[in-house]
């Protein structure tokens, strides 16, 4: 009688949403959410979202990518395996470019972990020396190419910085700066306005953490836009949530 009863109700929901031209969207289509999502920043620059599990909750993972005349830059890869091909299937056909260089931001499987794969399809990887050395240290494929921080690197009509202001997340946390657009790639070195703590901390310095973001802030006191490591990036308070966080894990 219940399941008689629960089947009439999604029934008449279903068909008062038709009549009424409502979107009623409910959990269970929440659940089978895309694997990728890409959106719009601005012309030459697109945020990626993957997804996966951690500690039995699933977390959005937000990455970025540059469009420049010589072909596509990732920052970061997926962090969801499956979607390693997918995101260079999707730029491609959306685009209508090649995937030609991937960064990553620190060593975690949510910004290094495609490095095994594209290694292997010939799509340079690049990383910092700290990176490479605690990928090496733990196991995993490591970038084909080092980078040089705090230089300003300009591919295709395009330029992004790569800053190390200190461990914070991770001991190896790096940033990207778009000069051009003042916005800041933050990694998971920056939580979402709506983090309820800093996540997972084992393998980073929180007592640095906070000093290292005071210097990012020194260093770029205007930023038009702030996207954090993991869910909601597109309100304005990235910056003020992970100094709040900071300060109350003291």
């Amino acid at each position: 009688m219940i399941s008689l009863l629960s089947a009439r109700i999604r029934g008449l929901l279903v068909s008062f949403c038709l009549s009424t031209g409502l979107l009623c969207v409910s959990p269970a289509v929440h659940a089978q959410e895309k694997p990728l999502l890409i959106e719009k920043i601005n012309p030459k620059l697109y945020l990626y979202t993957t997804f996966n599990t951690f500690d039995g909750t699933k977390y959005a993972a937000n990455a970025v990518y540059l469009i420049t005349k010589k072909g596509v830059i990732l920052f970061d890869t997926p962090w969801d395996s499956t979607q390693y091909q997918p995101l260079l299937d999707s730029i491609k056909q959306k685009h209508n470019l090649p995937v030609i260089a991937v960064y990553a931001t620190h060593w975690h499987e949510d910004r290094a972990g495609g490095f095994a794969y594209y290694n292997h399809i010939g799509i340079p990887t690049y990383a910092t020396k700290m990176t490479n050395d605690l990928l090496k240290a733990n196991h995993k494929a490591q970038a084909a190419h080092l980078v040089d921080l705090n230089k300003t690197y300009k591919i295709g009509g395009q330029s992004f910085v790569l800053n190390f202001f200190s461990p914070g997340h991770s001991m190896d946390n790096v940033v990207i700066w778009f000069p051009e657009y003042k916005i800041l790639d933050g990694g998971c070195f920056i939580k979402s306005s709506e983090a309820q703590d800093l996540g997972f901390t084992a393998d980073g310095d929180v007592k640095s953490w906070k000093p290292s973001l005071a210097r990012l802030l020194t260093k770029y006191p205007q930023i038009n836009m702030v996207i954090p490591g993991h869910d909601a990036w597109k309100d304005n308070g990235q910056i003020k949530r992970t100094e709040a966080l900071l300060t109350e894990k003291k």
